[in-house]
């Protein structure tokens, strides 16, 4: 039987001066350079969900065909694991069947971390945002094979719109900016003065002895010709040279135009872009000498680039490698030159100060010898440089983000900076493609399934249980979480959120098809700041009868869910309060439980979060129905629903509101997706975490880091110091 309301308030008040030993007046506490200077300050607005967390649902499908209906493993971490970056969520994923999850993100997140590992152990990974809830997120493979355009359709051709032809020798062809001059001779010799218009070379083994293009004027070798080069010139931006066939130039080569290449084109000379050009090489180009990128120019290469000499990218310049590039001496880089597949330098590799070599997306470099004076930084997901020989990284050279760096005979000199997920490694598995036919690493292909499940062995955490395959945790695999409650309830309480601290972390296991079969917790009791006898237990999502074999807590009879209680009494689970420095303190307590689920709901459903953890009143006079849920979390079914909107407690069951104070629409509990610094006995949350009052008031619309930040926004004089 319970109290009547007018005995119950008095019991509370008496608790108040005694059982708890707290104070019912509010501690004098510093201004937090704002107009909210304690609790009592709060304006709540109307509707806050005291959420520090927010649920993000994710679809990840697969477009990667090689290897039919076999299963992938798709892994969503916080950051980059090599920044540090821990797993939150696993499963498996096929062209036909997507992995889907639902996880419980905390609101200082933008982005994640999402990877996809192939049977053949080959990964593509790359960072999310996750600015909406609903996230669908298509992965393919990586390999960059290049335009190839070679003996492709596409190409111009001699027998339409040419308003004049060629057949025979001829060193004076002058070409207007109406003419289309189409030369169709085979083993000709010609002399081409162009101003504008067209040319267009359709024979084989055309010989031209000076190209002097101007103006508007554009060169085109179709797939049907070929042709030597020995004077070539293109003066002025809007000039333009394109190859389909196959093409040489002989001399040194100074374009001030743009150049595209679709076929073979050679250069025995010198070549050194100029005047902001553009060259597109989507088939094989090739210089038995150097190359040079100035002036402000690009060269995109999508196919097959190889330099036998030196290639320099200067200041304001920029290469794009999209395939295969081969620089058979040294490989100078004084502007920007971008990595997306496959380089390699057979002498020494610079890069400048000021300069960057950019790699993306499981691109390889590799280099004899290596100096970094400048900036090397890997982008989307890991890539390798490889350094057969020597590396010398001056104090000025980084080394940066995605990128694992192999030497190997190890660096030589290394003055720089690895940071932000560098690391030293030979081990990153790059395949052999039609772009790098070196690959680095060898994995195992093997298919082996040895539970039978679908999932390859080295695809999954469990190979040797049929029943298991992938962990899921939260807040993340290494991650603690914490709930921090108020225990007066349905009274006010003084706000330290100290009456009970408990960290926490799930790990919600599931099988090949994405299904939940077993939930393992592991909780640390951090404080037990008050003389209330108090329970800990969690409601999960999951009706009791599909629990089983729980161990370490005690399934709750009488309920409609699956409720896991921890312990009873906070007093005999932890000797002293740890809450007040002055005081005596006990090392945080850790509680294990887990339990099987049998013919569970898909993790999507089942969700990665905090569940619905609890506390109640064990004291005489009160007991099991004294339940303390976070704010909008619904009661269990032993709760005693009589209590609602008693004291302070404005629950309304009809209007779904639950665990808010009347007014002021404060909680009694509130969750924080890290190890929470707790303040000391006495000391409101407003008072320690600065701008927790303007979280609060913004409808977290700002200050969404107020628990994470350091710089200005705690007292740390506030937080009681813990044993461990």
């Amino acid at each position: 039987m319970f109290l009547n309301k007018s005995v119950t308030i008095l019991l509370f008040t008496i608790m108040l001066l005694s059982a708890c030993l707290k104070e019912v007046s509010k501690p004098k506490v510093e201004e937090p350079n704002n107009s909210i200077n304690s609790i009592g300050d709060l304006t709540v607005p109307t509707n806050f969900d005291w959420e520090n967390s927010r649920e993000v649902n994710f679809e990840v499908t697969i477009t990667d065909t090689r290897f039919g209906e076999a299963f992938h493993s798709i892994s969503i971490y916080d950051e980059n694991p090599l920044a540090g970056g821990k797993l939150i969520g696993k499963g498996a994923a096929s062209i036909s069947a997507s992995f889907k999850t639902k996880l419980n993100i905390a609101n200082t997140y933008s982005r994640l971390f999402i990877s996809k590992i192939s049977p053949d152990q080959s990964e593509i990974s790359k960072y999310v945002d996750i600015s909406n809830n609903n996230i669908v997120i298509p992965l393919g493979f990586t390999e960059q094979v290049g335009k190839k355009s070679m003996g492709k359709s596409g190409s111009p051709d001699c027998t339409t719109n040419c308003t004049n032809s060629v057949n025979s020798n001829n060193s004076n062809i002058q070409v207007g900016v109406n003419d289309v001059i189409c030369v169709t001779g085979n083993n000709i010799t010609i002399g081409i003065t162009a101003t504008g218009g067209t040319v267009k070379i359709c024979g084989l083994n055309v010989t031209v002895q000076n190209a002097n293009l101007s103006g508007s004027a554009q060169l085109i070798i179709t797939n049907s010709g070929s042709a030597t080069l020995t004077n070539f010139r293109m003066i002025g931006a809007l000039t333009n040279f394109e190859n389909w066939g196959v093409a040489t130039i002989t001399n040194s080569f100074t374009p001030e135009g743009n150049i595209t290449n679709n076929g073979t084109l050679n250069f025995s000379n010198n070549v050194t872009l100029n005047n902001q050009s553009t060259t597109t090489n989507n088939g094989s180009f090739n210089l038995t000498q150097n190359l040079t990128v100035d002036g402000g120019s690009i060269f995109e290469n999508n196919s097959s680039l190889i330099v036998s000499g030196n290639l320099q990218v200067n200041a304001t310049d920029l290469l794009i490698n999209s395939c295969y590039l081969l620089v058979r001496g040294n490989f100078t880089v004084i502007g920007d030159a971008q990595n997306y597949s496959y380089i390699r330098v057979n002498n020494t590799t610079s890069v400048n100060n000021g300069s960057e070599l950019g790699l993306y997306s499981g691109a390889m470099f590799r280099t004899k010898d290596l100096n970094v004076v400048g900036l090397i930084k890997g982008y989307t997901s890991t890539s390798i440089v490889k350094v057969l020989n020597n590396t010398n990284i001056s104090s000025t050279g980084i080394v940066t983000n995605f990128i694992q760096y192999c030497d190997l005979n190890g660096i030589e000199t290394n003055n720089g900076t690895f940071s932000s997920g560098a690391v030293l490694g030979c081990s990153l598995y790059i395949p052999v493609s039609s772009c790098n036919i070196e690959g680095n690493s060898t994995v195992s292909t093997s298919t082996t399934d040895t539970d039978n499940d679908g999932i390859n062995d080295n695809l999954e955490d469990y190979p040797t249980d049929p029943t298991k395959a992938f962990n899921n945790f939260y807040p993340s695999s290494a991650g603690i979480a914490t709930v921090a409650f108020e225990d007066l309830w349905p009274f006010k309480g003084d706000y330290d959120l100290n009456d009970l601290v408990m960290g926490y972390r799930y790990n919600v296991i599931t099988n090949a098809s994405n299904v939940v079969v077993q939930v393992k917790g592991k909780f640390t009791l951090f404080a037990t700041g008050g003389a209330l006898k108090l329970g800990f237990g969690v409601e999960f999502p999951l009706v009791k009868e599909k629990a089983q074999n729980v161990i370490g807590g005690t399934l709750e009879n009488g309920q409609t869910n699956t409720v896991v209680t921890i312990f009873s009494n906070s007093r005999t689970a932890m000797q002293n309060w740890n809450t007040d420095m002055n005081q005596p303190s006990s090392d945080s307590v850790d509680f294990n439980i887990s339990f099987d689920v049998s013919n569970g709901p898909t993790l999507r459903d089942f969700g990665l979060n905090e569940y619905n953890p609890f506390i109640w009143n064990n004291n005489a006079g009160y007991g099991r129905g004294y339940e303390i849920h976070l704010p909008g979390k619904r009661p269990t079914s032993l709760a005693d629903a009589s209590k609602f909107g008693t004291g302070s407690d404005n629950t309304s069951v009809a209007e779904n509101r639950f665990y808010v104070a009347k007014n002021t629409k404060l909680p009694w509990a509130i969750n924080i997706p890290i190890r929470f610094d707790y303040p000391t006995e006495k000391t409101d949350i407003i008072s320690t975490y600065l701008k927790f009052g303007n979280w609060v008031q913004s409808n977290s619309t700002t200050y969404n880091d107020w628990y994470t930040n350091q710089k200005g926004y705690r007292n740390s004089s506030k937080f009681y110091k813990r044993n461990k």
